[in-house]
């Protein structure tokens, strides 16, 4: 199929029009974010059984059309890993994609392997080897290399022959259910919601905090994520995390006290002391009850332990049996708190439930 170039909105329209009529389109996006906090979308691929569009983003400023298309309930989205791809496009457009179909995760369902990657399944699948040789090509450059825009459109070029595969043989194992369960919960607003009060969680090292470290940690995170918006950088370039951490555990209060932060560099003590200083002074203001409580996890017991490879044991014999990646039934740390908190096991999805959940809940039971 010949590649289309959109750069304007009458040729977007036009070509949207055609995908409105289809029962599902096949996606990928193309971005860059490694020197900014916000990811920059650079080029959106689609394509339809007989069309392949490569929309350029950087060009056109309106892409309403596109959004139309892309929440159209009449019509499937195909992606592979597309978790960044809707982050990425619930970012520009305001909406998330919906309905989605994940050939990644369906290629689970079935046995391919846990996560497989496109090009693996498009070698299994479609018998074709991908030049993976331009992967790292700037996508903020105009105009595109005629190679540059061969290697995107084929990331949809073959998608839309690997999703009519495994539907059909997702219906023929009656797994179809399963799949639109797990692409359902991409559409989880909350997986893609950055909760500037919770950033802290995610700093490497916080589990060994204190609450008393945890509260300073978490005024320095917001903070942080602040700065990084403003500067449009990623955070780690603001801070790294283990800065981070040794400010929550040292707790500077004057600039003396700041210099003896040695993973600061001395950039970053002159930026951003007063900053920094001001930050923790809130944070101590903070009242006790306010402050986050530890996340260290108690450790299982013996007991928990024995249960839990009991559990592993039997995960990996149903998955077997399935013939699928114990991790697509049930991981680790699924299974870790469906034995401390054995309630949970109910709020598993309804396939899962189906597969684990009796022989699991009399696992639990008898122990």
């Amino acid at each position: 199929m010949e590649i289309e170039i959109i750069t304007s909105v009458d040729q977007l329209e036009a070509f949207c029009t055609h995908a409105n009529c289809l029962d599902w389109i096949s996606v990928d996006t193309e971005f860059m974010r490694e020197d900014t906090y916000y990811p920059k979308l650079c080029l959106i691929q689609i394509a339809t059984q007989s069309r392949i569009a490569c929309v350029d983003a950087l060009i056109i400023n309106d892409l309403s059309a596109l959004n139309k298309l892309f929440v159209s309930k009449t019509i499937t989205k195909v992606f592979h890993a597309g978790r960044q791809d809707l982050e990425i496009l619930l970012m520009i457009n305001g909406q998330i994609p919906n309905p989605v179909f994940d050939t990644q995760i369906a290629a689970s369902a079935l046995g391919y392997g846990d996560q497989i990657s496109y090009a693996q399944l498009v070698d299994r699948l479609c018998g074709m080897q991908l030049d993976k040789s331009l992967s790292r090509t700037v996508w903020t450059k105009r105009p595109l290399s005629d190679k540059a825009i061969q290697y995107a459109a084929n990331d949809v070029r073959y998608l839309s022959r690997i999703y009519t595969l495994l539907k059909n043989e997702l219906a023929a194992k009656g797994r179809s259910h399963w799949v639109e369960s797990e692409c359902e919960a991409l559409n989880d607003l909350e997986k893609y919601r950055t909760d500037a009060d919770t950033l802290w969680k995610s700093v490497k090292g916080a589990r060994k905090l204190s609450s008393r470290q945890l509260n300073i940690l978490r005024w320095l995170a917001s903070w942080r994520n602040q700065q990084a918006m403003e500067q449009d950088r990623p955070r780690q370039w603001i801070i790294r995390d283990e800065a981070l951490r040794e400010l929550a555990i040292r707790q500077p209060n004057n600039i003396a006290s700041l210099e003896k932060v040695e993973l600061l560099s001395r950039k970053q003590r002159h930026r951003y002391a007063d900053k920094l200083l001001n930050c923790i002074d809130k944070a101590r203001q903070t009242p006790k009850d306010d402050w986050p409580e530890a996340i260290t996890k108690p450790p299982l017991s013996r007991e928990q332990r024995k249960l839990l490879k009991q559990a592993k044991a039997f995960v990996c014999e149903r998955a077997e049996q399935l013939g699928v990646a114990p991790n697509f039934l049930a991981t680790r740390s699924m299974l870790e708190t469906l034995i401390s908190t054995p309630g949970e096991l109910y709020k598993l999805q309804n396939w899962r439930l189906d597969l684990l959940g009796s022989d699991l809940k009399q696992l639990l039971e008898e122990e």
